[in-house]
């Protein structure tokens, strides 16, 4: 009988261990695919929320959109750990009276939504609240943007993987977004929250771009008003944008071409004239082909040095699985970009040197240049 117990205890144990690591493998490495689009990580220390999409082996390691948050405050701290998704409601009634909408739930009373309200009205919303996004002040769940909470809603599904975890170093690999507005104060405050969706919402007018395919719930919603603001990309025509469209040479050096001062026309001369597009391509190039990421950056770190003359700190990229990927001529524009804070790798620690860069990665690159 004894052996039996034994025999029963250490088969358990091993069972728990086995269970134990594969909890530490997801929460250390790449999550493998179950099924659903996307997974779905909670930066507890640093408030932010980065889901990430499928690569080509079936893990979840290609970061998607990167969400500012706030987590559980003193007393009340979000638990961490990996979860499946369950349910969802457009209102939920929350423990302090308030209420929150956009409701996807993480684990029991432990939920994603929007800022609170004070009732079931998208007009009356607790605005202090929404300015303290980005730091502790909830009761345990994870307060977002409404826009936020509606994407996770609509597009992350019932058995999601989420994870909470704590990194003090990184937010995540899309960085930490701001606020839509960074503050709403009392003359600003019109009871919304400036990325609910609604077409009967005040902020629409007031934060309008000209591009019908760039909402205000979209991850590079700022990035993309920032350069339509600063006028260095243009639209595609017909009040588009095009965020998902490659980057081609010629848009390239034409945004390099705005940004020191020149007028329309004749950019692609000026910067082979620079000598921006030098090496970058063996045996030649065509203008509106697709740029890759590591010629787009070197053409952006040419700028920065050739160009203005300012010294720029770079780092290794060997120390990514696919450095050696990176061509020679890309090498310290590459590591200047990562040391920059301009690119980051993804979770699986690559940089796709070769993968074409998007519009809108591209707004993403020059607003994070813009601030440094």
């Amino acid at each position: 009988m004894k052996r039996i117990v034994s025999l029963f205890l250490a088969l358990s144990a091993a069972a728990l261990l086995l269970c134990s690591g594969v909890r530490t493998a997801w929460a250390a490495g790449p999550m493998p695919g179950n099924g659903r689009p996307y997974y779905i990580k909670v930066n507890r220390a640093l408030n932010t929320v980065t889901v990430y999409g499928l690569d080509g082996e079936g893990y979840y390691t290609v970061p998607v959109k990167a969400m500012i948050c706030s987590v559980g405050r003193d007393g009340h701290a979000t638990p961490t750990g990996t979860y499946s998704m369950g349910g969802k409601w457009p209102w939920v009634h929350m423990l302090d009276n308030s209420y929150g909408q956009y409701v996807s739930q993480i684990r029991g009373n432990i939920l994603f939504h929007s800022v609170c309200y004070t009732s079931r009205d998208p007009s009356t919303l607790m605005t202090f609240e929404y300015n303290a996004l980005g730091e502790r002040a909830s009761l345990g769940c994870v307060r977002l943007q409404s826009g936020d909470a509606k994407w996770i809603y609509d597009n992350c599904a019932r058995g999601t993987k989420i994870t909470v975890y704590d990194d003090y170093d990184s937010p995540g690999p899309l960085g930490k977004p701001g606020r839509t507005v960074d503050f709403i104060t009392e003359s600003m405050d019109n009871g919304w929250d400036p990325t609910d969706p609604r077409e009967n919402n005040p902020w629409h007018e007031l934060l309008a771009m000209p591009y019908s395919d760039v909402g205000l719930n979209m991850w590079y919603y700022g990035d993309v008003k920032y350069v339509h603001q600063a006028g260095l990309m243009a639209g595609t025509g017909e009040a588009l944008f095009s965020p998902d469209a490659v980057v081609t040479y010629r848009d390239m050096a034409e945004t390099l071409y705005r940004m020191s001062g020149g007028e329309e026309g004749g950019a692609m001369d000026w910067a082979a004239e620079q000598g921006f597009l030098e090496g970058i391509a063996a045996g030649g190039f065509a203008p509106d082909g697709q740029i890759s990421r590591q010629a787009l950056v070197t053409m952006l770190y040419r700028y920065e040095t050739d160009y203005l003359g300012r010294t720029a700190d770079s780092m290794a990229v060997s120390g990514f699985k696919d450095g050696n990927a990176v061509r020679s001529y890309a090498q310290t524009a590459m590591g200047w970009a990562i040391k920059s804070g301009l690119i980051q790798g993804t979770s699986a620690g690559t940089l796709q040197p070769t993968s074409p860069a998007s519009r809108a990665q591209l707004a993403v690159i020059l607003h994070r240049y813009d601030l440094l």
